[in-house]
This record gives C-alpha cells, structure tokens and sequence, in this order.
C-alpha cells in the first residue's frame, strides 16, 4: 500500500499531460484555475473506476494458479518495476502509458513466477496456458494499441472538420455556430462520462444506471437544445466565449476520464494485494497452499481507498514539477507557430513528410481548383484564439476538439471495461489534430514527426522494459524471498531520490536559461546583457578546455581530455540553444534597433567560431595522446606550455573587459598572433630540416592554426562589445 502511494505520484506525474496539454496549451485560464478544475475531474472520476479494478486482479492472468505467497511476489514486482519505469519517463519529460506498463508488467511477472512454480512441480511450458489468461491479454494488448491509430484518425477527421466551419478568424465564426457546437460538446461530454461512465460506480445504484439508459435518447436531444440555448443567451447578454467553458468542462471530463480509467494502473494491484492478505489471514491455511480463487470473484473497492486515491492525485498534480516536463513536451509538438524544437529529424522522419508532401500535391490536382482554393481560404491563419500568438500554443477550437474527442474515446472505453491507454488516445487526438490544422508545415513537419515517433518509440520499449524487468525482479524474490525483497524496495527508494535530486538541479537550471524568451518585448540593455552572459560562459568553458587539453598533451593524461569533452558538450548545448532561438530574440527586441539585433547574430557566429576551434583542438590532442604518440619534445613541450599561460590570461582579460565593458585588449592579442606566426615559421623550418616527425609536424600545426583562429574570434568578441558602448 506504502508503495501504491509512491506509484501513485509518478503515475500521475506522467499522466497529468493527458487532460492539461489542452488548457495550457490553449491559455485558456489562470494555471490556478486549470489544476482546480482538474481535481474536481479527478476525485469525480475517482469514486466511478470500480469496475476497472479487476484488470489487476484476473484481467491477466488466472489468479487459481497462485498460492498467496507466489502472488505477493507477482504484486511486488510489478509494483517496482512500475514506480521506477515511469519515474524514468518523467525524468526524461516523456508521456508514456500506465496502462502498457501495468499489462505488461502483470505478464512479465506472472508469467515468471507461475513458470517457477510449473517447474517446481515437475512440469515445463507447456503451462503458460492455464498461468496466462491470454485471450484477455490479447483483447486488451490489441485494444491499446489499435487505439493509438484510430484515435490519430478521428482526431484528424473531427478537426479538420471543425477547423473548416470556424476557420482561424474565430470571433465572426463563433457568434455563427459558437453556441450549437458548444451545446453538442457538452452533450457529448455529459453522455458519454455520466451514461457511459456511470456503470461500474460505487456511488449511483443499478436502477439509477437502468432510467438513465432507458431515457438515453431524451435526455441527449434535450441537452443538445438546452445548452445550445443557455450559450446562445449567455453569448448576446454577457459576450462571453462559449469555448472556455468547452475547454474547461473537457478538461474536468478528461480528468475524470483519466480517473476512471488509470485509477487501477496505480492502486489495482495494491487492492489486490489487500485483498488477497484479508483473505489469507481469515483462512488459518499456511500462504504456500493457501489459492487465489478469491480475485476471480466479483469485490467492490470500498469507496475511502478510491476517494484517499483521487486525493493523493490531486496533491500530486498541485505539488510535483515533474508533470510540467511531460506536459511541455506534447505541447511544443502540437503547438501552432515554430520555435524550438525538442527533437532532431531522423531518416523515418523526413521519409514520412516526403510521403506526405507527395500524397498532398497528388490529391491537390485531383480535387476541382475552386474547391481547393475556399478550402484553403479556411486554414489561413489570423490569431491563435483570444489570445496572443506568442503566448498560446493553439486556439481554443483545438483545444476543444483535443479534449471532446478524446474525452469520447477514453470514456467508452472505460464504459466496455478496456483499459485503453489515456496517454495513447491523448497524445494521438492532439497529433492528429495539429496535423489537421497543418501546424507541422515545411519548417518544422520533419522535427514535429520526428518528436512523435520517438514518443511512440517509448512506448513499444514501456511494453518491452515492463515485461522483462518485472520478469526478473519476480525471479530475484521468488529464490530469494524476504531478502530480496528488502534489497530490492532499497534499490528501488535510492534510484528515486536519485532521479529527484537530479531532476531538481537540473529544473533549477533550466529556470535561470533564457528568461527573455518569456517577455514580449525585449529592451536593448536587456538584449546586451544577455548576450554578454552567454559570450562569457562560452569564454569560460573555451579557457577551461583548452587549458586541460594542452596540459593533457603534456602529461600523456586522458582524463583531463575526456573532462574537457564533457564540457565541451555544455558548450555546443548552448550553441543549439542560441541556434534555435536567436531568430526569437531579434524578433523581441526594440523595433528598428539593427545595432542590438546586429551584435546577436555577430556574437552567435563567433561562439560558433570558438566552439569548432576548441573542439578540433581537444579532438586533434585526444587522438594524438589516446594513440600512444610520442609526446612533444623539450622545444614544443616548452612552447605548449608557454601558449597554455598567454591564452589563459589573454581569454581571463577579455572576460573582464566583455563584463566591465572596457575597450578589447588589442595589444595581448597583437602580441599572441605574432608569437604564433613566428612559431609557424618555425615550424616549417623543423618540418624542411626533418627535426620533427609527420604526426608531431600535424599536431603542432593544427594547434597553432586553431588557436590563432581562437585568438581571433576573442577579439572580434571584445570589439562587437566595445561598438555598443
């Protein structure tokens, strides 16, 4: 139960950007505002998912083939596995599926331990059969899965639709049709999670669930006219936005929805567990030959352990930062505008929108010109929503259709007892929407499909991973009993407080990065300053490693190499950062102001300049010392050594002249420059005379072409500084 809490906080941590990403995304409300209402949605959907809780307990496998001691085993390692499998997802700001997890979890460790019992009793195999139920395994494992198509495919459809009646110039199109698709999303919303949903509840009697069905068709018609009405009155009285209201009801639907159905992804097998204890201790037989026959009937979870669940979850999505990670990331793949990209294209990636584009032009020159052109009149865009373009991600139509369409998915689903995957149905409504509304155009498709089939990827490696390390842990207890399960819970404690600490650090860093980024508008002093913090850090970090580098040369010492690698990486993530964003900036600043915007795009190129440099230095010194070449000779050792103090006191003075805006120290350059265009010559002379040998000629002139290139690019820093005095 202890550990059902733990699971309880990652799960949710994951699963929050299934009913969040539409609001947030769309700045419908106040943050405040948009976690409130998703906690009502929750503790609703809490006290309706019941009838889900027997998933966990025979849904997989056939609970008459484990004595209650092998059961507990089963209940552990799915347990662990499940809070360190998704604890690694959120580290990572991955959405993946409690629902895939759990599934294959129970078959991972049901499937070991029952083997291990066949093979105690002298049998093989041939007993997975009657361990397994595999006709419900498959019927839910194909229900998952096929969800992730269809659900892409109605979002598409139902978007795309939408999205040609209200066009993006939204305010003339919703006083038109604003109040009766509003009346309809509620209908469906109010049908499918008080319908549908009702049944398996703990709270609304069988004869309540009988009325409602039998009077489904009138309740649905009168809904449909009196909301409509209610909006439309609402529209010409108070002016307000139908959509908010949508977006807000779909967000509590979805959160209740998400409730329903994920609840027993995370205390499932808890109850299970305590109801197989109950059962066991109030038998008086011994664990070992005490069966589960128990689990296949019929129990009621008793409404304090789903109401203690929906509470905890609520906490969990006030409090833990990880679900803003997870939530960031479907939102930058379905936002509307370009800007950063979190994912880099890949070869599937470009071949899919290659297909696309192609499958595009052919069905442009079957469809009649007219057509084509009011079609395309519809898609052309004005304004995200009511909001700025800069702030939202989407407009509220598609934030509306992301939540009413998949809040109908997960629904029936739920309502049919198939544990369909909320991140699934989620994640492929919202990607099948955006590409609807063609917000993956030329610039960004490849990065935006790239993003979704690493997404996918990690799904198919959830399933995979669940399997064989649940599998595994079940091994490890089943031979080594108490033990291993102390050992293991251990285990389990120490990798979450280690992925927590590095989660922190790594939050509090990404706070201090880019804060311009957020502001509309960006003043010339505030452009400068941030541009003179990102040249010195980059100063910083060149010194540093090409300071350990040259001393490497020196030492035959590959670990000071490989430190210097490591924060040459810092660098060249800050490059990408500056790369991805500079566009951004400029577009920030004071209007008119070229000087400001110049020296941006000046000082990207030089840290560009800087980082190649650095790394072809680190890089020629690492092949040459990993190689086991001869080290420099007294002459060069001596002039490697000279060079390594000049630089080092020739990048520290700039440093101090870039940070105290002081004119560039010409002379220490002019100075350097010329000591390395003498050791040139002399160099040539060495290589002429055959005083030094092929690979220390190379080095030593790779050393010295690049450092007189580092030399240069420090100074055009100063100067690019100085001109904004």
């Amino acid at each position: 139960m202890a550990i059902a809490v733990v699971d309880l906080i990652v799960g949710v941590s994951n699963d929050a950007v299934n009913f969040l990403n539409s609001a947030i995304g769309s700045r419908v409300a106040p943050f405040k505002v948009i976690l409130a209402v998703a906690s009502v949605g929750i503790i609703c959907g809490a006290m309706f998912s019941n009838g889900m809780m027997e998933i966990a307990r025979n849904g997989i496998f056939n609970p008459n083939y484990f004595t209650f001691d092998k059961i507990m085993i089963v209940f552990m390692a799915v347990m662990l596995t499940d809070i360190i499998l998704l604890d690694f997802f959120n580290s990572l700001g991955l959405p993946t599926s409690t629902t895939v997890s759990l599934v294959f979890e129970l078959l991972g460790a049901a499937l070991v331990t029952g083997l291990l019992i066949a093979f105690d009793n002298g049998f093989g195999f041939e007993k997975w059969p009657e361990i397994i139920n595999y006709s419900s395994a498959l019927t839910i494992i194909a229900g998952i899965f096929l969800s992730v198509f269809l659900s892409f495919i109605i979002g598409s459809i139902v978007q795309h639709l939408a999205r040609i009646i209200f066009s993006f110039k939204l305010k003339k199109s919703l006083r038109k049709y604003g109040a009766l698709f509003s009346g309809l999303a509620i209908t469906a919303i109010i049908y499918f999670l008080l319908i549908k949903g009702a049944k398996g509840s703990s709270i609304i009697t069988d004869d309540q669930i009988r009325w409602i069905t039998t009077n489904t068709l009138p309740i649905v018609l009168i809904s449909v006219v009196l909301w409509s009405i209610v909006i439309q009155a609402l529209m010409w009285w108070k002016k307000i936005n139908p959509l908010k209201g949508v977006v807000l009801l779909g967000t509590f639907s979805l959160a209740m929805a998400f409730a329903g159905n994920d609840l027993v992804n995370f205390i499932g097998v808890a109850v299970a567990g305590l109801v197989s204890f109950q059962s066991w201790v109030g038998s008086g037989v011994a664990a070992s030959d005490f069966t589960m026959g128990i689990l296949n009937e019929k129990i009621v979870t008793p409404s304090w352990i789903l109401f203690s669940g929906g509470a905890i979850m609520v906490i969990t999505l006030w409090t833990n930062s990880k679900s803003r990670k997870v939530t960031e990331t479907e939102v930058s793949l379905g936002r509307q505008d370009e800007g950063d990209e979190k994912f880099k294209p890949n070869l599937v990636s470009r071949v899919l929108v290659g297909s696309a584009m192609w499958v595009g032009r052919t069905v442009e020159r079957i469809i009649p010109a007219a057509w084509s052109q009011k079609i395309s009149i519809r898609f052309e865009k004005d304004s995200v929503g009511d909001v700025a373009a800069d702030q939202a991600s989407f407009d509220l139509i598609r934030a509306s259709i992301n939540l009413v369409v998949a809040s109908l998915l997960i629904a029936y689903g739920t309502s049919q007892k198939l544990p369909l995957s909320t991140t699934f149905v989620t994640f492929m409504v919202a990607m099948g929407s955006s590409f609807a509304d063609q917000a993956w155009g030329r610039e960004s498709a490849v990065y935006r499909v790239a993003g979704v089939i690493n997404v996918i990827a990690g799904w198919l490696i959830t399933a995979m991973v669940a399997l064989l390390a649940s599998g595994l842990l079940a091994l490890i207890m089943f031979y080594t009993g108490f033990a291993g399960f102390i050992a293991l819970t251990v285990a389990a404690a120490f990798l979450l407080i280690r992925s927590h600490l590095i989660f922190k650090r790594k939050e509090k860093e990404a706070k201090a990065d880019t804060p311009l980024l957020e502001q509309n508008q960006v003043s010339t002093q505030q452009a400068i300053e941030e541009s003179r913090k990102n040249s010195i850090a980059a100063l910083e970090t060149v010194k540093a490693v090409i300071e350990k580098s040259l001393r490497a040369l020196l030492s035959e010492s590959t670990e000071p190499l490989r430190k210097a690698h490591t924060q040459l990486e810092k660098l060249k993530q800050l490059n990408e950062k500056l790369d991805t964003r500079i566009i951004k900036y400029v577009r920030k600043m004071d209007k008119g102001n070229l000087a400001t915007g110049r020296l941006y795009i000046q000082v990207f190129g030089l840290l560009q300049d800087l980082y190649q440099s650095t790394r072809l230095i680190n890089d020629v010194i690492m092949t040459h010392v990993v190689n086991h070449h001869s080290p420099p000779k007294k002459k060069y050792a001596d002039l490697t050594e000279s060079l390594d103090k000049q630089l080092s006191l020739f990048i520290q003075k700039s440093i101090t002249a870039i940070s105290r805006q002081q004119q560039p120290t010409f002379d220490e350059a002019i100075h350097l420059q010329h000591i390395i265009t003498k050791k040139l010559d002399e160099l040539v002379t060495d290589i002429q005379n055959d005083d030094i040998g092929n690979r220390m000629g190379l080095l030593q002139t790779r050393i010295l072409l690049e450092l007189r290139d580092v030399i240069d690019a420090v100074l055009s820093l100063q100067k690019a500084y100085a001109n904004q005095l």
